[in-house]
């Protein structure tokens, strides 16, 4: 019996670790994408948004909430998508244009308004924006402004990481974030109804989503 005839084609071998260094980042990219869609599934029910809902999107980033919130309410409905440094909010309407929508526009803020007109929104979302407020009472009063009567706003944020990188001219909660009850007792004191506390946001324990309820009255 000859043992060498056993031994392992090194080419093969090479083509499968390469099969598998190109497979895995499409794994991670198919679970990033179906955690995309399963956030964004809960942030529409959350906020109760339908085809012809008005919402806004605070501190959009690079507007991939945007784009999603964008196709949720449909033509009928209109996204605000915010953001404090005027080359994202360039880019939030560049993406949003290079997907074909057109029920949106763009707002430059700043660290004590959102810009956002008076009353216009149905629904508000802030995901994982709040604990970068460096005037978090004026922007709240600013949120208030902005939603009408009846209208949520979503707060999706995480509990004081201490390893994140320190910001600068915010209040020290303690880390990078903000306490859950610190978030509830700054919200109601602001008028604002708690709604529902939803923990292990999309499956991280340290995240959550608090929605609240601008009183009809």
């Amino acid at each position: 019996m000859h043992l060498a005839g056993l031994a392992p084609n090194l080419s093969d071998v090479t083509r499968v670790r390469l099969s598998l260094l190109t497979l895995v980042p499409l794994l991670i990219g198919c679970t990033s994408a179906r955690a995309r869609a399963d956030e964004a599934d809960r942030i529409a029910a959350v906020l109760q948004l339908r085809v012809g809902s008005i919402v806004a999107d605070v501190g959009a980033g690079e507007g991939e909430w945007s784009e999603i919130l964008a196709r949720s309410v449909g033509p009928t409905g209109h996204v605000y998508a915010t953001e404090v440094k005027s080359h994202l909010v360039e880019e939030i309407g560049e993406r949003l244009r290079d997907a074909s929508l057109t029920n949106f526009t763009t707002v430059e803020g700043d660290q004590e308004r959102t810009g956002l007109p008076a009353e216009c929104c149905d629904a508000i979302l802030l995901r994982m924006v709040y604990h970068h407020f460096e005037r978090p009472e004026l922007m709240r009063a600013d949120l208030w402004r902005a939603l009408r009567p009846g209208g949520l706003i979503a707060m999706v944020d995480i509990v004081p990481q201490k390893n994140w990188r320190q910001l600068d001219n915010v209040p020290d909660r303690g880390g990078h974030g903000i306490p859950v009850d610190d978030l509830i007792t700054e919200l109601t004191a602001s008028g604002l109804q708690l709604v529902e506390h939803l923990e292990d946001w999309n499956g991280e324990e340290d995240r959550y989503c608090l929605v609240f309820r601008k009183p009809s009255t």
